[in-house]
């Protein structure tokens, strides 16, 4: 186990992971694997902290053969937190994400800065808070803000009737309703009813490239 590559693929046999469920873990195709596995390429460290959990291991003792690294090895970027991407079929796992299984989840990404230990990514689907939410959007949801602790206008996720909405908490006295940003979008007021399940807070959001030409 002297090379990245022989320590991926000791671990990954060890824990009875294929190739195509590690890339799976790691966001990457099973061919990325192999040439990980083969010392062609290094993983990148938006991979890294993935596979390194699924493994059981950490990401130093890939990259160096042991979790307290030496003193002259230089650290040449840190490692950013990956939070999973989870969808509505998912829902009923949202507040324990540690349930979902890391081979059901597709994608996973970089955390924002404000994201908590069980934060999750949801998509924005629809138009309901547009401009500010855009359909196709990733946004990082924590589970472990506590309802009352959310204030006038931030923006929540609740599940009713079996189906997810994002929309902004407005407290109004002893009443609670969610309501949307758009201010076309119809109906845009929506009560808070007793079958309405509270799953998080908003935190904020994945912004990749964009092209500019």
């Amino acid at each position: 186990m002297n090379t990245i590559g022989n320590r991926i693929k000791k671990l990954r046999k060890e824990k009875k992971i294929t190739q195509k469920e590690l890339g799976k873990i790691g966001n990457v195709s099973d061919a990325a694997v192999v040439l990980w596995e083969k010392d062609v390429n290094i993983p990148k460290l938006e991979s890294l902290q993935s596979i390194a959990q699924a493994l059981g291991t950490s990401v130093n003792f890939i990259m160096y053969g042991t979790d307290t690294k030496d003193d002259d090895v230089e650290e040449y970027r840190p490692v950013t937190r990956m939070l999973p991407v989870l969808s509505d079929v998912q829902a009923g796992n949202w507040t324990n994400v540690q349930s979902v299984s890391k081979l059901d989840i597709n994608q996973w990404l970089p955390a924002p800065p404000n994201a908590g230990k069980n934060s999750f990514y949801m998509v924005v689907r629809g138009i309901s808070n547009y401009p500010h939410f855009k359909d196709g959007d990733f946004i990082c949801i924590d589970p472990d803000i506590l309802l009352e602790d959310v204030q006038t206008g931030e923006m929540i996720v609740a599940q009713c009737d079996g189906e997810a909405t994002f929309k902004a908490l407005v407290k109004d006295y002893n009443r609670m309703y969610l309501q949307a940003l758009n201010p076309n979008f119809q109906p845009n007021i929506l009560e808070l009813r007793e079958n309405c399940e509270y799953k998080g807070k908003y935190v904020g959001k994945f912004e990749p490239s964009k092209k500019f030409i």
